[in-house]
């Protein structure tokens, strides 16, 4: 199997917790330090974050619906495959929760942790070669790390994905994606059958052509 397949049936070994169920978390010092970051720092705004409003603005929706989930897999000599093997899990999944359509499916968003992991250039990899699978489908997979270098779309210093443990965050595509689409012909052309469906399919390829009139 490549870089870039994953199966689409194996035994779950991961176990999803809902962050709202306050016993669950309050057991485990991972979730319960994943909750606290959330509702800290994703929940409310900041300073450095170039916008108004808080750095994520899905977060608190998500929490209140109760559809904010997450998975903790331990271990500090994890493989690129087996990281990879936990996130192919966590992506079956996510097809499973509730709701699989309407309009709340934009709240739904899971995670897998791994906080025992030091090596994070094996949750960049993972979110690479996964991004190039889920974006068709209308996802985006996020990576999250202490001391991740990704720079925020509004302010170029700051830094929204470093975060207190490392984990691989999955969710649907929303119409504000653009700009992190933008970049690859195959990733605008998702995001425009997404969100300009009633535009012919000639002129959204002719739309692709005039921001990446290089062939790549």
């Amino acid at each position: 199997m490549t870089a870039t397949e994953r199966p689409t049936r194996f035994a779950r070994t991961i176990t999803l917790v809902n962050l709202a169920s306050q016993a669950e978390v309050a057991e485990d010092e991972v979730l319960s330090g994943l909750l606290g970051w959330a509702t800290q720092f994703l929940t409310h705004p900041h300073a450095d974050l170039g916008r108004t409003g808080p750095v994520c603005p899905y977060t608190a929706p998500s929490l209140n619906r109760k559809m904010l989930w997450a998975a903790v897999v331990r271990g500090s000599e994890l493989t690129e495959d087996q990281v990879g093997q936990y996130t192919d899990e966590l992506i079956e999944a996510f097809s499973t929760l509730a709701p699989v359509e309407g309009p709340q499916e934009i709240y739904k968003s899971v995670m897998v942790v791994f906080p025992d992991l030091k090596d994070y250039s094996l949750i960049d990899a993972v979110q690479s070669a996964r991004k190039q699978l889920v974006v068709p489908d209308g996802l985006m997979i996020g990576q999250f790390y202490p001391g991740c270098g990704e720079a925020g779309l509004w302010n170029q210093d700051f830094r929204p994905l470093d975060c207190p443990f490392p984990l691989i965050a999955l969710r649907h595509m929303v119409a504000s994606d653009f700009a992190f689409l933008a970049s690859r012909r195959e990733w605008l052309a998702a995001y425009l059958k997404r969100y300009a469906p009633a535009v012919p399919a000639p002129v959204r390829s002719a739309i692709i052509d005039r921001l990446h009139p290089e062939n790549d």
